[in-house]
């Protein structure tokens, strides 16, 4: 794929917005698959899967649990840390989540994501970043760099390489306040799906 000629690049240009290469950015890791062993001995780690991610907001702490023994430095090295943001880019691709503040226990992602942790500004350039990827023009982006004809999988060079738009101030704010409306409509939406679920529950009482 020619970067350069890529359709978001040529977005950019037209609206004026400079433009930034994401790995002088972020680092970008591709998760491994680590698996669970039944021993008495290692650690334990809470594992994400895309059932895992919210529709809105951060992820929670995941119910499944594995322990690492063998493999428990790869593990270590893909811990994940706070406001690191998950890509799922084999299969289904461009799903999101982005990690809390603070987690009690040590997570890993499962196998086939992205996690990109950017290097300063990290909550900021997160939530801005986060918002790019379920916009318009992520979507359109993630589509460009996605082949494969039987399972579709999305290249971690080639996603590392793309050039996404500066994290200027009213980028930033607009990523903010995105991240807040749908935090508020999916709070919104649970309470009507609730509402609901009692008056479903009313039948023949």
């Amino acid at each position: 794929m020619n970067l350069e000629s890529s359709t978001l690049n040529g977005q950019l240009h037209a609206a004026g917005r400079p433009g930034l290469v994401l790995k002088h950015q972020a680092v970008i890791l591709r998760a491994p698959l680590i698996k669970d062993e039944n021993s008495p001995m290692g650690r334990d780690f809470r594992i994400v899967s895309i059932n895992d991610f919210p529709e809105a907001g951060y992820l929670s702490p995941p119910e499944r649990t594995i322990r690492v023994q063998s493999m428990l430095d790869k593990a270590e090295k893909y811990r994940l840390e706070p406001y690191d943001l998950l890509l799922t880019i084999v299969g289904t691709i461009g799903k999101t989540a982005i990690l809390p503040e603070h987690m009690d226990e040590p997570w890993i992602p499962s196998s086939n994501m992205l996690i990109i942790r950017f290097r300063d500004d990290k909550w900021e350039k997160a939530i801005t970043f986060l918002a790019f990827l379920k916009s318009n023009y992520g979507t359109r982006l993630l589509e460009e760099l996605t082949h494969g004809r039987t399972i579709p999988i999305v290249s971690k060079k080639e996603f590392s390489s793309t050039t996404i738009p500066a994290f200027e101030h009213d980028l930033v704010e607009k990523g903010k306040h995105i991240f807040e409306k749908e935090v508020k409509i999916a709070q919104e939406r649970q309470h009507l799906a609730d509402q609901i679920a009692t008056v479903r529950a009313q039948f023949l009482e």
